[in-house]
């Protein structure tokens, strides 16, 4: 099969024709329709910051395509359906995979990371990492869904525990936070707050369902601009991992907020005021991917009307072009969300 390769010691994707490993029990071959660039991409392929456990590597970790084979004991799929790839992967035994969260096993991992990816004609994964795609979603929207919006969900309604009509602060809106601000809309949110240094990125917030937003300079003070607009936010999520904004900001917190980190910073988190945070009952906690119930609820949001993906897909591109969009994320040409690669092109 024809795939995007990264030789190890590499800063740059060589198409190469590679063999497809004898399909193992549990597991189903699948015929790439879309796969998502995403940010950890960059720093996989550009930087060299995240690294891979295997080699040839081939990245990509938002798939959706189509079961061409199944395995022995595959039962859930068959072939001829369309599916979405979940990202992450896990040991399947330990006592959080078999209550349904994966994103707490100890060997989690991540597809085109630990195993080989999307960037291909084809992917092969273990039966339990699938989920049927409904005809009315597009393969390109069906695969963001594996990381761009169900790493979101799961901070936004499982660990923020978002209720109806509350106040919601949207820290960094770009792949993920975007839909942040997205699955906060459709889960419904009172006013939502949009922040960034990009204008682009909050551009787009506001398309998502954005009601207020921020533009994040130099030495601003965002928890005092953020208390001042909003006079209190029940749930802050950040996706930039810039500590000093996320300190400054539990002093815009409503009793009983709740923090969620989902961006990776490399400072520390330096909060000294353990009253303020004891006698106001604020939780602050971190968020990492998502688990087995994030992609049939997405689904669902999406057949109801809730979850509108049009406007995420920046583009759809040949396999031969991965590269070049890689390099166009990551410097926002066009004001992009998601380009997607399509190995069929």
């Amino acid at each position: 099969m024809k795939a995007a390769v990264l030789p190890s010691g590499s800063r740059s994707l060589e198409i190469q024709e590679l063999d497809l490993p004898s399909l193992q029990p549990n597991q189903a071959k699948v015929k790439v329709k879309a796969c998502g660039i995403c940010g950890s991409d960059i720093h996989l392929i550009l930087h060299g910051k995240m690294k891979a456990t295997y080699s040839p590597c081939v990245p990509g970790h938002e798939t959706s395509g189509v079961v061409t084979e199944i395995g022995e004991k595959v039962s859930k799929v068959k072939v001829g359906d369309r599916v979405v790839v979940s990202a992450g992967t896990s040991c399947g035994t330990c006592k959080h995979c078999l209550v349904g969260r994966e994103n707490l096993c100890e060997n989690i991992g991540v597809i085109g990371f630990n195993q080989r990816g999307g960037f291909a004609e084809y992917i092969q994964a273990e039966e339990r990492y699938l989920h049927i795609l409904p005809e009315e979603i597009p393969f390109a929207e069906g695969a963001i869904l594996a990381d761009a919006v169900s790493t979101p969900y799961h901070a936004v309604k499982y660990q923020g525990e978002l209720k109806a009509g509350e106040s919601v602060a949207i820290i960094g809106c770009g792949g993920l936070g975007i839909h942040a601000v997205a699955i906060a809309k459709a889960l419904g949110a009172g006013k939502i707050f949009a922040l960034d240094i990009d204008s682009g990125s909050l551009e787009n917030a506001k398309q998502y369902g954005a009601d207020e937003l921020i533009l994040v300079e130099k030495n601003m003070q965002v928890g005092k601009v953020l208390k001042e607009k909003s006079g209190g936010i029940d749930l802050l999520c950040d996706f930039t991992g810039f500590m000093p904004n996320i300190e400054s900001s539990v002093r815009a917190m409503n009793r009983g907020g709740r923090i969620v980190l989902v961006g990776i910073g490399r400072n520390k988190l330096e909060i000294p005021m353990p009253f303020f945070l004891i006698e106001r009952q604020i939780r602050i906690t971190g968020s990492y991917g998502s688990d087995r119930r994030a992609i049939p609820e997405l689904i669902q949001l999406y057949q109801e009307k809730k979850l509108n993906l049009t406007k995420s897909i920046s583009g759809i591109h040949k396999l031969e072009e991965t590269n070049e969009y890689l390099h166009a994320l990551e410097e926002k040409k066009g004001n992009p969300i998601r380009f997607i690669i399509n190995p069929e092109l």
